[in-house]
């Protein structure tokens, strides 16, 4: 982590650690959209890590994890975000160089959105409740409700996919999950799941500077969001949702 992400985390984590004001809310820090993508990756970087370890550790016990680059079965599992993952995925997509994935992206979205309905907002409406493990069940058995990031069997924004895709696994087949029959074999290794903890704090603080006062939302409805995000004015509020000048702000 370079020298200025690490003040930012530091920065970030010191105000979200500080007891709150007289109106019960704690100041966050402005993060800038380059800064909050670098975090991410920082973040993604050290999970990946873990991972290739949990991958070794696997086959020295003789067991193979099934899900590589192009195995799609878990593909129609909603993916919950903060503003922190979406902002990288939105920010990679606008890179002239990923245009045509952008553009796949924006054609698939209106049939996955209307293929889950209100799913969509169920399932995060809900939180952590049995009704939004029941949304979230009913939406991973639509299995024409693909991803809109998956084309032809792959991840297109695999790079920038999110933390619970990159730790998601499957041991021996991805057979159980195409068909969802059985019970799913996974491989138990406590530094990826420690690592993820060990991130929840960072990921909470970042999403509520981003977007203070909103819930989390499903990938693909929060990159939506951010990509037609419309443009503002020097001295307009910043459509981050800072409460800032855009000047000051993300164009700066």
């Amino acid at each position: 982590m370079n020298e200025r992400l690490a003040q930012v985390a530091r920065e970030l984590a010191d105000a979200a650690s500080a007891p709150p004001g007289p109106d019960g809310r704690r100041r966050l820090p402005v993060i800038q959209p380059r800064d909050a993508a670098g975090l991410v990756a920082v973040m993604h970087d050290q999970l990946d890590a873990a991972i290739d370890r949990r991958e070794v550790a696997a086959a020295q016990q003789r067991m193979t994890i099934a899900c590589k680059r192009g195995c799609n079965a878990c593909c129609t599992t909603p993916v919950v975000v903060g503003e922190h993952e979406a902002l990288a995925v939105a920010e990679w997509l606008r890179d002239p160089e990923h245009a045509p994935v952008r553009a796949a992206y924006e054609a698939a979205y209106p049939g996955w959105r209307a293929a889950l309905g209100p799913l969509v907002e169920q399932i995060v409406e809900a939180g952590a409740s049995d009704q939004a493990r029941a949304a979230a069940g009913a939406a991973f058995r639509a299995r024409h409700a693909m991803c809109p990031f998956n084309h032809g069997g792959d991840c297109t924004i695999y790079p920038v996919r999110p933390a619970l895709c990159r730790k998601a696994h499957a041991l021996w087949t991805h057979q159980k999950c195409a068909d969802d029959i059985g019970e799913i074999d996974y491989f138990a290794f406590a530094e990826v799941e420690d690592t993820y903890a060990a991130q929840d704090g960072m990921r909470g603080a970042l999403h509520a500077a981003l977007r203070p006062g909103h819930a989390l939302e499903l990938l693909a409805k929060a990159v939506k969001r951010r990509l037609d995000a419309p443009s503002a004015g020097r001295n307009d509020p910043c459509v981050c949702g800072s409460g800032l000048k855009f000047k000051k702000c993300c164009g700066a």
